[in-house]
C-alpha cells in the first residue's frame, strides 16, 4: 500500500538534511529524517484540522489521552493513566525539562556513550554536571557496563538511556532493561529514557518494551519520553509526551515546562491522533523495507576491507567503525566520495560514523557505491 522506492526531490523544501550539502554531489544520509512520504491518512488529518480558518494557542485535545493510553495497552500492553501524560514539543526539549526537573546545580548526570548528541549537552545546558559511561563492543553487541553504570550512579541523580539505542542501533532485552531500572532503584538514581524509536525495530527476535512498564516501583522512577513523529516522518510538526507516574516529579517537570515553552501547534496535534489511532499496515511495511535496506548496507560494508559494522536490530542507523581507514578525519574523506554521515565525533565515538538508510533503496544503494569507491582508493602507509 505504502510506496517506500520512489525518490521525492526535497532540495526546493528547505529540508535541513538535503540543504547541508546544497550545490555539492554530496548524497545526505547523516540526520535521522526519513526520505518517505508521510502516509496519506496522517497528510489527511493535518488537512481536516485546516478547514477551521484559524490556528491559534491549543491545548492538549481531551481525547488525545484517551487514545495514547489505547495505543499503550494495544502495542505493549502497558496500562497507563492519562493522568500521567505530559505533551512537550519534542523529546529533545523533554530530555532538558527532565534534568532540570531533578536535583540542583552541579548534581551529575550519568550518561551512556556513544549516543544521541543532545544527550551531550544536557549538562552544559542545565548547570549540570556529566559523567559518561561507555559502552561495550562484544561479540558484535553493544551492551551497557553494568559495573561501570552502577560506580557511576552512586555519585548521580540520574541516569540518561536510549532504547532502542541510537547510534548503535541496540534493541535492549527485558532482562537488560530490568537490570539497569533495578540498579537505579538500589542507587536512587531517577531514570530518564529517550524511546522515541520505538517503532523502528527491525529484528524478528527483538522486542521494544517501554522500561516503565516492568513494575510499578520502576515506574515510579522513570521519566519515559515518546514520540511517534520517527516512526511516521514528521519530525517538521514537533510534538512528543513525557510518562511520569510519580506525582513529585511530574510536578517539577510541569513547572518547568511552564517557565520554558508555550503551547504546541494543532497540527502537531491533528497527527499525533492519528498516528496513535493507526492500525494500518503502514508500520511493518516500512520495517520491512527498511530491514532489506538494513541488510544491503551490512553487507555492502562486510565486503569492505576498511569499514565494519555491528548489526542493527533496530532504529534506521548503521554504525560504522572507520578506525581501520589511515585517516584522523573519515567524514571529511567520505564527504570527497559524495557521501556525507553523521561524525561519530558528536556521538563521543571518534572514528565512528553513522549512516541513516531510511531512503528509497536505489538511493541507498548508490550510497552505498560511494562507500565502495572510499574503500578502495583509501592507502595503508604500512603496505
Amino acid at each position: 500500500m505504502f510506496d517506500f522506492d520512489t525518490i521525492h526531490d526535497r532540495t526546493s523544501s528547505f529540508s535541513s538534511k538535503w540543504t547541508k550539502y546544497k550545490g555539492r554531489d554530496i548524497l545526505p544520509f547523516w540526520v535521522a529524517d526519513m526520505d518517505f512520504p508521510v502516509p496519506d491518512f496522517l497528510l489527511d488529518a493535518i488537512r481536516n484540522r485546516l478547514t477551521h480558518p484559524i490556528i491559534g494557542y491549543t491545548e492538549p485535545p481531551d481525547e488525545l489521552g484517551q487514545t495514547f493510553f489505547r495505543w499503550a495497552l494495544r502495542k505493549f500492553d502497558w496500562a497507563i493513566d492519562p493522568d500521567w501524560l505530559v505533551w512537550i514539543h519534542g523529546v529533545v526539549p523533554g530530555l532538558n525539562l527532565a534534568v532540570r526537573s531533578i536535583g540542583e546545580d552541579n548534581d551529575t548526570i550519568v550518561i551512556p556513550t556513544p549516543i544521541y548528541p543532545p544527550f551531550l549537552k544536557l549538562a552544559g545546558n542545565n548547570h549540570r554536571k556529566d559523567l559518561r559511561v561507555p559502552l561495550r563492543c562484544e561479540n558484535n553487541e553493544w551492551t551497557m557496563d553494568m559495573p561501570a553504570l552502577r560506580d557511576a550512579s552512586r555519585q548521580a541523580v540520574c541516569l540518561t538511556l536510549c532504547n532502542p539505542q541510537n547510534p548503535t542501533g541496540r534493541v535492549y532485552t527485558t532482562e537488560e532493561l530490568r537490570t539497569i531500572a533495578t540498579l537505579c532503584l538500589e542507587t536512587e538514581t531517577i531514570l530518564i529514557s529517550d524511546e522515541i524509536h520505538w517503532g523502528l525495530v527491525l529484528d524478528e527476535s527483538a522486542k521494544y518494551v517501554p522500561i516503565a512498564s516492568l513494575d510499578h516501583d520502576i515506574a515510579h522512577n522513570t521519566i519515559t519520553l515518546l514520540s511517534h513523529t520517527k516512526t511516521y516522518n514528521i519530525p517538521g510538526l514537533q510534538c512528543a509526551v513525557a510518562v511520569i507516574p510519580n506525582p513529585g516529579l511530574r510536578e517539577r517537570f510541569e513547572t518547568t515546562l511552564e517557565k520554558l515553552f508555550g503551547s504546541i501547534s494543532p497540527l502537531a496535534y491533528a497527527a499525533a491522533m492519528a498516528a496513535y489511532q493507526d492500525q494500518s499496515t503502514w508500520l511493518p511495511e516500512l520495517q520491512a523495507s527498511l530491514r532489506a535496506n538494513r541488510d544491503l548496507l551490512q553487507s555492502s560494508v562486510d565486503s569492505t576491507n576498511h569499514f565494519s559494522m555491528t548489526h542493527v536490530e533496530g532504529t534506521h542507523l548503521g554504525w560504522i567503525d572507520c578506525r581501520q581507514l589511515p585517516l584522523k578525519n573519515p567524514a571529511r574523506y567520505l564527504e570527497a566520495f559524495g557521501l556525507g554521515l553523521s561524525d561519530g565525533l558528536d556521538f563521543d565515538a571518534p572514528g565512528f560514523m553513522r549512516f541513516n538508510f531510511a531512503a528509497p533503496r536505489s538511493l541507498v544503494a548508490k550510497g552505498l557505491e560511494r562507500l565502495q569507491l572510499a574503500d578502495e582508493c583509501a592507502f595503508n602507509p604500512k603496505s
